[in-house]
């Protein structure tokens, strides 16, 4: 079992510190364990399993079900399988992808890039590896365009 501390709970949900504690008091996110002392920590694998519940509520999968999202992120039956994920805000997204905040709510629009998950609250987040999974398609189907054109180019010459 992995004990997660705050700053690792922070890193992997993209929720602030006073987010955490008010929503888990709440019963809107796993609760920490005491680790003696003042000191607490989350397992991963109920912040995993949160993460997990977030993508099938905004994917409507019942949590009984294998579920693999249309950007490559795959959930078993009982939310096994990928481990590790984790939530990006949107100046992360900005900062990973390069884009501005209207073109990636644009993309979004076109139903050209990950839909966020709602996280707690009025809150959203991307999971990362569905905005690496978009960054390498963009990547291979740029590479694609750069092939052809330079096999029509040689064609021409």
């Amino acid at each position: 079992m992995q004990i997660l501390r705050l700053r690792d709970v922070i890193h992997t949900t993209g929720l602030g510190r006073s987010s955490i504690y008010k929503f888990s008091g709440r019963g809107l996110f796993p609760r920490p364990i005491t680790l003696g002392g003042m000191s607490v920590g989350w397992r991963a694998d109920r912040i995993d399993r949160w993460i997990v519940e977030r993508i099938r509520e905004r994917d409507s999968v019942a949590g009984n079900a294998e579920h693999t999202t249309p950007w490559a992120v795959t959930i078993g039956k009982e939310g096994e399988g990928q481990t590790g994920l984790r939530v990006l805000r949107i100046k992360q997204v900005m900062e990973l992808t390069g884009l501005a905040r209207a073109t990636v709510y644009k993309y979004i629009h076109e139903r050209n890039f990950p839909l966020p998950v709602s996280l707690v609250g009025a809150s959203v987040g991307w999971v990362r590896a569905e905005i690496e999974y978009w960054l390498a398609s963009c990547a291979e189907d740029s590479s694609d365009e750069l092939l052809n054109e330079s096999e029509a180019f040689s064609e021409a010459a």
